[in-house]
């Protein structure tokens, strides 16, 4: 037990040292080309996904333990949910649960980062700095 802790201790020291260098070469910011998974500004950050399929779509991310529940999002326009969040300063590791059950990777997140299951999570920076994980 104590080996599989270490273990993921260091994954998390990896992971994070991996978002701080994706930032540092990205100068800090990288826009999307079509909708943005996550914006932030004025102490929330916006997240938005599109799927003209979907029934449901929930947030879910390391702010809120990987609960598929407590962050519903709502459809905003044909096929376009969003959902804004209230987020300390920090490095936030995302991704989206369709229909309850199918997880997405954002699209067009401007950052990822190994999720240490052999893919991957998308990235959002709140408060221009890097804090640490949440």
């Amino acid at each position: 037990m104590a080996a599989y802790a270490v273990i993921r201790k260091l994954m998390t020291v990896v992971r994070h040292t991996i978002v701080v260098l994706m930032v540092l070469f990205a100068g800090g910011c990288v826009h999307e080309r079509i909708v943005p998974s996550a914006v932030v500004g004025g102490g929330s950050c916006t997240f938005a996904y599109t799927d003209p399929g979907a029934k449901t779509v929930s947030l879910v991310g390391s702010f809120n333990n990987w609960d598929r529940t407590s962050v519903p999002m709502k459809r905003v326009d044909r096929g376009t949910w969003a959902v804004s969040v209230r987020l300390p300063r920090g490095v936030y590791y995302y991704q989206f649960v369709v229909d309850g059950r199918t997880w997405v990777v954002p699209p067009y997140a401007g950052a990822y980062a190994p999720d240490g299951f052999g893919g991957r999570d998308a990235v959002v920076v709140v408060g221009g700095g890097l804090k640490g994980r949440k």
